[in-house]
């Protein structure tokens, strides 16, 4: 049908459509079989567009400060498709995550850090499909497979009191080689709900590979890591926490042409939650809240002179400090890292930031870095920036 809008007077509410001219009772029809399958499309499907942008500024040490203003960007796209709801003969759910990155991060080319100071950095524009798993639950939820090209961090080593955090080693940085941003893996990962507070997660990877690829590499290398998670609460279930320990096993192999002996490391993982401004809320995060991590690792005899040894985070976020801003965080942590390549043979970044959601789409964040030798090895750095995040 050709008619125009104007030939209709409409109105349309959710999924409802009411039409008043008669003439256009045939195109009503037609739109309305478009609005029902726009409806079940959107039960079974769901697609998230993320955007990051960022500019930051190396101020003053590094390697250099001339010409040391970069932008970058990161674009998620990510597609959950429901199984169950679509009626196919296959429990759980399907996921697909497309990833590209555009600009250039500091820390290559101004600063010289080993840690990386933005998480979005893959240190290289990519543009790929960087996971694709299926997901099952089971024994009445108590039990979630996920099987396909998947990050690490996702489930493993993750605080979620730092996610806000831009500095990469809040999460995982990508200079330590395990199967993570912009490098996720095939793997396979089990989530057993022990007790409602008590969860064991078990998950193996195919170690080394290139999130260019479809998520193996061409050895035979693997990792393996196990974590417990205990969630509680403290004075009268008012103050919740998190607490978990972990350990993994990567085998040896080769990563860019370079033999990679085994490493073993362990972890602990505390966050806190010290004062509620609306305590008998359960869904109010406004507050102040503490975090800390710590990743030994037992390293082989073959070290990539660029890798990280043992780690450490440590800080606090105060959701909600100003009045009518709500979700506002303001955030203070450091982070530490043990290098291999000489002068102090570690660096410790030091990061404050506040993170304003101005709307359900769109937040800013200004944020300082400053980094105590970089790599060991160069002058002390200040990294000054500002990030958005966009969700269309």
């Amino acid at each position: 049908m050709n008619r125009s809008w104007f030939h209709c007077i409409k109105v349309q509410l959710p999924y409802l459509l009411y039409v008043v001219s008669p003439h256009c009772q045939a195109y009503s029809d037609e739109r309305r079989q478009e609005v029902v399958l726009e409806e079940r499309r959107s039960e079974f499907l769901e697609i998230t567009p993320v955007y990051y942008g960022e500019m930051f500024t190396n101020a003053r040490g590094g390697k250099t400060t001339k010409d040391a203003t970069q932008y970058q960007g990161l674009l998620d796209l990510e597609f959950r498709l429901d199984l169950e709801k679509l009626g196919v003969r296959m429990p759980g759910s399907l996921y697909l995550l497309a990833q590209n990155t555009h600009g250039r991060g500091l820390s290559q080319d101004f600063i010289g850090d080993t840690q990386v100071i933005s998480n979005i950095d893959s240190l290289d524009n990519i543009m790929q499909v960087s996971e694709y798993w299926w997901e099952s639950q089971w024994l009445e939820d108590d039990v979630t497979i996920r099987l396909g090209k998947q990050d690490l961090n996702t489930e493993f080593q993750r605080i979620d009191g730092a996610e806000f955090f831009i500095q990469s080693t809040f999460g995982l940085s990508p200079s330590t080689a395990f199967p993570t941003y912009p490098d996720q893996a095939l793997g396979a990962v089990a989530l057993l709900q022990l007790q409602d507070s008590l969860q064991l997660k078990v998950g193996a990877w195919s170690a080394f590979a290139r999130g260019s690829t479809w998520g193996s590499s061409a050895s035979d290398s693997y990792l393996v890591i196990s974590e417990l998670e205990r969630r509680y609460a403290l004075f009268q279930d008012t103050l919740p926490g998190i607490a978990s320990v972990g350990a993994l096993y990567e085998s040896e192999g080769e990563l860019d042409g370079q033999p990679v002996s085994a490493v073993r490391e362990y972890f602990f993982q505390w966050e806190q939650a010290v004062y509620r401004e609306t305590p008998g809320d359960e869904e109010s995060q406004q507050g102040l809240a503490l975090f800390a991590g710590y990743y030994p690792r037992i390293s082989g005899a073959d070290i990539i002179l660029e890798s990280i040894g043992d780690s450490a985070v440590a800080g606090m976020t105060y959701t909600g400090l100003l009045n009518g801003r709500d979700n506002d965080v303001l955030g203070l942590g450091v982070a530490w890292a043990e290098l291999y390549q000489g002068g102090t043979n570690s660096e410790t970044v030091t990061e404050l930031f506040y993170r304003a959601t101005w709307t359900s789409r769109l937040s800013v964040q200004p944020d300082l870095q400053y980094i105590s030798t970089p790599s060991g090895i160069f002058k002390d750095a200040l990294a000054v920036g500002m990030r958005f995040e966009f969700r269309p």
